[in-house]
């Protein structure tokens, strides 16, 4: 069936909504207004602009800047309460929700409320995940490091360590402490098979299940660079919060769970950015940490 999506957060500020566009443009309708063409905090325009476009399936990608616990929900509420009469409701969670005060390791959709988050933008994908889990057909895929081009190389770690790379500069870390990341790559194929088939859960952890130190990346792209630069961290004293998790359940559903390898991802993210290297200015890496 061809279907008509509204997807949120695709806008040049985007990320995960920029990369769903224009892997998905060619196999859905895609409908991406602006928060300036459509306040997804509004439910009567909200609820207007789906039925005028006869949209049946809604994947929301974006989220608020500011006042984030009490805009996100409302746009959260505002969709899920129109996509009762959908097909289906994509939502983006995160690893916040298990609380980034505490070490978050090898963490299963299971150990989802064995800790409240405090920080707004974690309490909100929790409380959504919660509503979600239990809501008609509302789908949560929970996001760790995924990274990918369009993403903030000023602070985002492999992106901004490829730019450095690049430019010959040494690479920071702030704290040296294990992640799970995933290419944002292998995002559409799991969002299409939602759309398309009838998943046993409502939530799952997108992640390699396979955690990597910062360092490490480190190391992979010195070698995909070819460069023979230092590497500082920071903070040499501990480590950061563990920031890991499983994929166990996404892997068994799917019969299969095979996500681009990390250095060949790590690689295009090289390639990438060398192809956009005028776009990237030197003395604003520099300054970056």
């Amino acid at each position: 069936m061809y279907r008509k999506i509204l997807l949120t957060g695709a806008g040049p500020r985007g990320f995960v909504g920029k990369n769903l566009a224009e892997a998905l443009k060619d196999k859905y309708e895609l409908f991406t207004p602006p928060s300036q063409q459509l306040d997804l905090r509004d439910y009567d325009a909200t609820a207007k602009y789906i039925d005028s476009n006869k949209i049946d399936t809604i994947i929301h990608a974006c989220s608020s800047p500011v006042n984030k616990l009490c805009s996100d929900l409302r746009m959260y509420f505002n969709l899920e309460r129109i996509s009762r009469n959908l097909h289906r409701l994509i939502c983006f969670g995160s690893g916040a929700e298990y609380d980034k005060r505490f070490d978050i390791v090898m963490a299963s959709e299971d150990d989802i409320g064995k800790r409240i988050p405090i920080d707004e933008y974690g309490l909100a994908k929790y409380i959504i995940t919660n509503h979600a889990v239990n809501a008609k057909n509302v789908y949560i895929l929970r996001l760790f490091g995924i990274f990918g081009k369009y993403e903030d190389w000023t602070f985002k770690f492999i992106s901004n360590i490829c730019c450095k790379a690049m430019y010959d500069l040494p690479i920071t870390i702030r704290r040296e402490c294990k992640f799970d990341y995933i290419f944002i790559d292998d995002l559409p194929q799991i969002v299409e098979w939602i759309i398309d088939k009838t998943p046993k859960h409502k939530d799952y952890n997108f992640v390699y299940g396979t955690p990597v130190c910062l360092t490490e990346l480190a190391a992979i792209v010195l070698k995909i660079s070819g460069k023979s630069l230092d590497v500082t961290i920071l903070n040499p004293k501990g480590k950061s919060n563990e920031y890991t998790a499983k994929n166990k359940r996404l892997a068994k559903e799917l019969g299969f769970f095979d996500p681009t390898k990390l250095e060949t991802a790590v690689n295009k993210m090289y390639e990438y950015y060398c192809s956009i290297k005028e776009h990237i200015p030197y003395d604003v890496l520099k300054g970056t940490r």
